[in-house]
């Protein structure tokens, strides 16, 4: 397979403007959008875009609801998918997050402190969101089962209590970590407790120790064929 190359600025503004046209976005609205005039986006759509000007390029990616990627031609993806828009999120809070703790005079090794709670606390997240995918698995395979279908009829059980059941079975140690790593942080400001930062991690290497051990037995419904 072809390896893909960047386009070239006449191209890229060609496709800018397929990409315009395609949104039914008016010259003036796309202007709009970038903050500049109508004539600079008849200029970047005639006479192209230099595709090493890399803040042009995401400007331009996101007034037309796509990827920097697709506008030099190194995608054929239009849309944003779930990967890039998550990681789109998280960046806009990263800068928010370093651009406070930048503009702080808390000190460097307070920073460095506050960093570590935050780290600590996205690597739990991790965890907590594998757990939540295996339980809308869950929920999904429960949904699906024939036999439990026909119990729900002749008990009059609610499909939403088993479920709902199955999902709080399966979050109930992660949500717990979450609580654990807040109070323990709580703790440090409160009593000045100095073996605060050690448990910290001790939380961490559990969850994700015991999430290992979930994960080594655990199938995936998407991944069985079908008989």
């Amino acid at each position: 397979m072809k390896e893909k190359t960047v386009f070239t600025p006449k191209q890229i503004g060609e496709r800018l403007r397929e990409r315009r046209k395609e949104l039914k976005l008016t010259l003036p609205k796309m202007a709009e959008r970038m903050g500049v005039n109508k004539s600079t986006i008849i200029r970047y759509e005639s006479y192209g875009v230099d595709p090493k000007k890399n803040y042009l390029i995401v400007s331009l990616a996101e007034a037309l609801q796509t990827t920097p990627e697709y506008i030099t031609g190194l995608s054929d993806d239009k849309e944003y998918d779930t990967h890039t828009i998550c990681q789109k999120m998280l960046d806009e809070h990263v800068r928010d997050y370093l651009a406070v703790l930048t503009s702080s005079s808390l000190g460097e090794p307070r920073q460095e402190l506050i960093t570590t709670f935050l780290g600590e606390l996205i690597d739990l997240h991790a965890v907590l969101a594998r757990h939540f995918a295996i339980a809308m698995d869950e929920a999904d395979r429960i949904a699906e089962d024939e036999g439990l279908k026909e119990s729900i009829k002749r008990y009059a059980i609610e499909s939403g209590d088993i479920t709902e059941r199955a999902y709080h079975n399966e979050m109930a140690a992660p949500i717990e970590d979450m609580k654990k790593l807040l109070d323990l942080i709580l703790k440090l400001y409160d009593k000045n407790e100095r073996n605060v930062i050690g448990k910290i991690y001790g939380i961490k290497a559990e969850a994700r120790q015991r999430l290992a051990e979930k994960d080594s037995t655990y199938i995936n419904p998407d991944t069985l064929e079908d008989d």
